[in-house]
């Protein structure tokens, strides 16, 4: 009986060791891989007079857009869009303006 009991302890101690050593191992990659900086990402500056939108150079704050067709919209123009359920989530799917929808 005692025999049974050595062999089960000495298991079960070989796997936490195992389960230890590939912790520990795991980390010191992980750590080896954030100071090394291969993975860093490149910071690209961009200029906002260079943002735009469909070949627009600047779009003040407040203007309100298409975003199919960039036309500019007024305050009492709207979009025509639809609310669909996908996958248990509820989303809204835009089709346009009255520049740019053609109703099929």
């Amino acid at each position: 009986m005692s025999t049974l009991v050595f062999i089960i302890g000495l298991l079960i101690g070989i796997s936490a060791f195992i389960y230890l050593y590939t912790t520990v191992e795991d980390g010191r990659k992980k750590i080896s891989k954030f100071f090394s900086g291969k993975d860093k990402a490149v910071k690209e500056y961009v200029e906002p007079e260079n943002i735009g939108f469909r070949g627009r150079r600047y779009i003040s704050p407040g203007e309100r857009i298409c975003p199919l067709c960039g036309s500019v919209l007024t305050k009492y123009e709207g979009l025509y869009a639809s609310k669909i359920i996908d996958n248990s989530e509820k989303k809204i799917l835009i089709m346009g303006c009255k520049y740019c929808f053609k109703d099929d």
